[in-house]
């Protein structure tokens, strides 16, 4: 199975010259000349259940939703709509609940921005499952993403993380000069050393708690337990505003 974990970023990078844009759009031919996907299922830190169950989406086609507010004008004029698979979201609802997740289907949401924004540059044009998150804790997160690697059995399926390690909006919003946080360090120091299970471990250390993970990071691990890597590539990093950190990782 192969996972992907790449922040989305801010709304702005629709029309801003930057080189993520460029980034996202090479991950999804490399990864297209390794793996032709049949679906993509997307976990953002945007779509949050806070009833505590996991929510898959069921209707035929996910909607695009421009879930942000006070951009320019031009911005709204992106979008990006999927059709949905529904047949493995059913699959995933079902396995769920048999493994004993609190998990079930609905029909309210779409692909926010954490989703159709690198969708579209990533992997336009294929099917799409979305999966929310909750607060629970990375062990939930990352059984989660165990049955969604069992769902897709004899499948060519991709999941597809997304959101910033660091995500200081205090800083954002301040024009603060960017800086790596010690906690991206750490991030990218386990990463690198394989030391996967031990990612579970951050949100316990006073450096998580400091660079405030967007969605709680709970997208990257429910990446994780989807691929139970044995290994891992780093394909970039950024810090393109103050306080917000830009990660892409591969992992089989």
């Amino acid at each position: 199975m192969l996972g992907l974990f790449v922040s989305h970023g801010s709304p702005t990078i629709l029309t801003e010259n930057v080189p993520w844009k460029d980034l996202m759009r090479k991950i999804g031919e490399d990864v297209r000349k390794e793996i032709k996907p049949d679906t993509i299922v997307v976990v953002s830190p945007h779509f949050i259940s806070w009833s505590g169950k996991h929510l898959v989406e069921t209707q035929e086609k996910l909607e695009c939703i421009q879930d942000y507010y006070g951009f320019p004008d031009e911005l709204y004029k992106f979008c990006y709509s999927a059709e949905n698979d529904v047949e493995l979201a059913q699959r995933i609802i079902n396995l769920g609940r048999e493994s004993g997740v609190e998990i079930e289907g609905d029909t309210s949401w779409g692909l926010d921005h954490g989703a159709w924004i690198p969708l579209s540059f990533v992997f336009p044009g294929i099917k799409v499952v979305t999966v929310s998150i909750t607060e629970g804790t990375p062990e939930e997160h990352y059984k989660l993403g165990e049955i969604i690697s069992r769902a897709s059995e004899g499948r060519k399926v991709i999941l597809l993380g997304t959101g910033s390690p660091t995500h200081r909006l205090d800083l954002f919003s301040l024009n603060v000069k960017p800086k790596q946080s010690k906690f991206d360090q750490i991030l990218m120091d386990l990463i690198a050393r394989r030391k996967f299970k031990e990612i579970l471990e951050l949100p316990r250390t006073k450096e998580w708690v400091e660079a405030q993970p967007e969605g709680l990071l709970n997208p990257l691990y429910v990446t994780l337990g989807f691929s139970n890597p044995e290994s891992a590539e780093i394909l970039g990093y950024d810090l393109p505003w103050g306080g917000v950190s830009m990660l892409a990782v591969k992992f089989k």
